[in-house]
């Protein structure tokens, strides 16, 4: 389940991760954002093991920004990839005026629960 990217096209904040390099490491403090897969691949790692890979339209670090614990995986880029930063105050802003994310993200956040992750 991805989420349509064209809501992040003002983020101000993109970033570029090359190939190998992480988005986030597994234990790291979520800093209140998570981010949204603008291009490329991530795989989520979780004790040294591949749980998912993921692509344009995903998120990642979701979990940290809801629940403010540490990062339960880390996200390595497989591919070069660009990721919008999407900090709390927007994220909340986007829950509450755009409906279809919040069910987007909720039917996200299920599709993963359940191990319906994409490969």
């Amino acid at each position: 389940m991805n989420i349509p990217i064209d809501i992040f096209n003002n983020e101000p904040d993109v970033r570029t991760v090359q190939a190998g390099e992480l988005v986030f490491r597994q234990g790291d403090d979520p800093q209140g954002c998570m981010f949204a897969l603008l291009e490329g691949e991530v795989e989520i790692v979780r004790d040294d093991r591949c749980v998912a890979r993921l692509g344009v339209g995903s998120l990642v670090g979701e979990m940290g920004l809801i629940d403010n614990e540490p990062r339960s995986a880390s996200a390595k880029a497989c591919t070069p990839v660009r990721v919008a930063v999407v900090y709390r105050k927007r994220f909340l802003f986007l829950v509450q005026q755009h409906p279809t994310f919040a069910l987007a993200m909720m039917q996200m956040l299920t599709h993963r629960m359940r191990g319906k992750l994409e490969s």
